[in-house]
């Protein structure tokens, strides 16, 4: 599991917002919390 921590993130838009982000780029994340997005991959080269 990789951890994506994230400067800035202050509400629930910016959660909604980076989930969508990362889901467009294929990125499906486990976690995504203020600050913070947890990824089940674990090579992202």
């Amino acid at each position: 599991m990789t951890t994506l921590y994230i400067k800035n993130m202050v509400c629930n838009r910016c959660v909604m917002v980076v989930k969508q982000a990362l889901e467009a780029l294929n990125l499906n994340p486990e976690r995504v919390s203020l600050g913070e997005v947890q990824l089940k991959e674990t090579n992202l080269s």
